[in-house]
């Protein structure tokens, strides 16, 4: 895959992340005879990258046999022009992502407030892009969307799930108005390098006995 320059995946990064509150180990299980399912589904027009639509779906579940709550993910992200003609996609997946918060934290400077109660995950798994060399503005900075070459090469994944939308800003929590939202990060070099991001469209906790 090609490289950004460090400097650029430095600032995505720090676009990103910064100000981060805390650092977390997986979530455990607080009664092991007890376990949380979640759905959730995120489908309609990208956030932050003009132009494209994006899908997520996730499924957590806790593992009975360790009480850690594992996360199953998929997206896609298409990228059209002003013709409405695709020009291209990357799609990813990863299985057994490891849930380190239900309370996550962070604040995010391109819309100026501090999201909080959010899922947080990481995981590893696969990413295949359309084999093009696309610049786009994102997120305050221009960037070279990844390129896999048309295969699916191995990546690291954050995830974060904001079930209501909440943040907070001067103290006061507010709810966003489009609603919650998740979004999926792909990581370069340990690097949080570009994320796919849209509104929820399903979000469902069940505990099961």
């Amino acid at each position: 895959m090609k490289k950004k320059s460090k400097l650029t995946k430095a600032l995505i990064a720090a676009s990103f992340l910064i100000s981060i509150i805390a650092i977390f180990s997986p979530v455990m299980a607080a009664n092991p005879d007890r376990f949380l399912m979640l759905d959730v589904m995120a489908k309609g027009d990208d956030g932050d990258i003009a132009g494209a639509t994006t899908s997520i779906i996730a499924k957590i579940k806790y593992d009975k046999a360790s009480g850690t709550p594992l996360a199953q993910v998929e997206f896609q992200t298409k990228l059209y022009d002003e013709s409405g003609e695709k020009i291209y996609s990357m799609k990813g997946k990863f299985k057994d992502g490891l849930v380190m918060s239900k309370n996550f934290q962070f604040y995010c400077d391109v819309r100026e407030v501090l999201w909080i109660n959010l899922w947080f995950i990481v995981g590893e798994g696969i990413l295949k892009t359309t084999d093009a060399d696309i610049v786009i503005d994102y997120r305050g900075f221009t960037i070279t969307l990844p390129n896999t070459e048309g295969r699916y090469v191995p990546i690291s994944f954050w995830m974060m799930i904001n079930p209501k939308g909440e943040y907070l800003l001067d103290d006061v929590i507010y709810t966003w108005e489009q609603g919650g939202w998740a979004t999926v990060i792909i990581l370069i070099d340990g690097v949080p390098s570009i994320g796919a991001v849209t509104y929820l469209t399903k979000y469902m906790e069940k505990v099961v006995p």
